[in-house]
């Protein structure tokens, strides 16, 4: 059966800053990768005052997704930090579409994962934690109504070890500290990746900040990327 993974995630770079290693090894074993953008990211960081940051980091969101594999992509054009109580039904129902989109463009049966940001949303921002429970929903949602050709699998919440996790006086944005182990379920290892992962990292010149904030954590943490798996 052939297997294929779903990444929801809010902004450009969230796939490539978070699980990257993980999507890269996924690709590595033959499974089928489709990514879904919910904004543009045109919010974001801005060093070089592009005019239209949204698509400068739409531009940087597909080289990298091209990098890591991805067998489609599709970008859902939300505005950027607006990801509201009230605009969940609204992206939801744009979800729904892709996901049947994604299920109907295979003839044979699948198997069918989702892989998101955990439900605080890694770093406490909201378009996170929307896009996390967005997921959550779409993942659920086929579970009680299953196309025939499905075989609904794992959701998997991307998540911070406390080692991970930056210290409190490092950046008042991480405001969730890292997950306990209890709480991590599965740890894929990169290691063999993490060059292939640098480099999805350095495609987003935008945000290079955080790409060097990513890097401080050494090559032992990076080569480790933790998640709470639930069926």
């Amino acid at each position: 059966m052939k297997r294929v993974m779903v990444g929801i995630f809010a902004h450009p770079d969230d796939e490539s800053f978070g699980p990257s290693g993980t999507l890269l090894t996924l690709v590595e074993q033959g499974i089928d990768l489709h990514l879904l953008l919910l904004t543009d990211g045109e919010a974001g960081a801005n060093p070089n005052n592009a005019p239209d940051l949204g698509k400068v980091r739409l531009d940087e969101w597909n080289r990298a997704s091209e990098l890591i594999g991805a067998t489609s992509t599709a970008a859902l054009h939300f505005p950027d930090g607006e990801l509201c109580h009230s605009m969940h039904i609204a992206v939801g129902a744009a979800l729904h579409a892709e996901t049947h989109r994604i299920i109907e463009s295979y003839a044979e049966p699948i198997e069918l994962d989702f892989i998101t940001f955990d439900q605080n949303g890694l770093t406490g921002h909201m378009d996170h934690i929307a896009a996390s429970y967005l997921a959550t929903h779409q993942f659920y949602s086929l579970k009680n109504d299953t196309p025939p050709n499905v075989t609904m699998g794992e959701l998997w919440y991307y998540c911070l070890s406390r080692q991970h996790a930056p210290e409190r006086e490092w950046t008042d944005y991480y405001m969730p500290i890292g997950r306990d182990d209890e709480f991590i379920t599965r740890e894929i290892n990169v290691q063999h990746l993490l060059q292939e992962k640098i480099a999805v990292m350095d495609v987003h010149a935008t945000q290079v900040h955080d790409a060097t904030t990513q890097k401080q954590l050494g090559e032992e943490l990076l080569g480790r990327e933790c998640f709470h798996v639930v069926n």
